[in-house]
């Protein structure tokens, strides 16, 4: 599984602002992970999809953002389950010897695309809070 977390230019200024205008900095970036959560898990699904022989590996993809916080930092697992049935992802992610790897598959967690998407959306959430408030 990869982490998640949130990760765009100038994080530090918007949650220093929102802190100072008394947002609950905590709940906006919850919600910031749950969401991109869900577009990552949204794109791996759709990439899956064609590879369901018994639906083991489908499943084993984190359908639940559990936001971990330690700290002041926070994140979540995405992605496929590897001891839950999820090991075939990496194979199909990275291919094999005999098997070109699946780039739909490895571009729905790891790709620029994907970034950038999970990038905006994170921006959207954090800068429309701020608005919201005021800041």
């Amino acid at each position: 599984m990869a982490k998640m977390g949130i990760k765009f230019d100038g994080f530090d200024a918007v949650i220093a602002r929102l802190s100072k205008i008394g947002a609950d900095t905590k709940e906006i970036t919850t919600r910031a992970i749950k969401e991109s959560h869900k577009l990552v898990t949204k794109n791996a699904e759709q990439a899956i999809a064609p590879h369901r022989k018994t639906g083991r590996t489908q499943k084993s993809l984190q359908q639940t953002p559990n936001v971990k916080w330690a700290g002041d930092r926070a994140e979540c697992d995405v992605g496929f389950d590897i001891y839950g049935g999820g090991l075939p992802s990496i194979f199909l992610m990275y291919g094999t010897p005999r098997m070109r790897k699946n780039q739909k598959l490895y571009n729905s967690i790891y790709g620029k695309a994907t970034h950038n998407e999970v990038i905006e959306l994170q921006e959207r959430i954090f800068f429309g809070e701020l608005a919201k408030h005021g800041g």
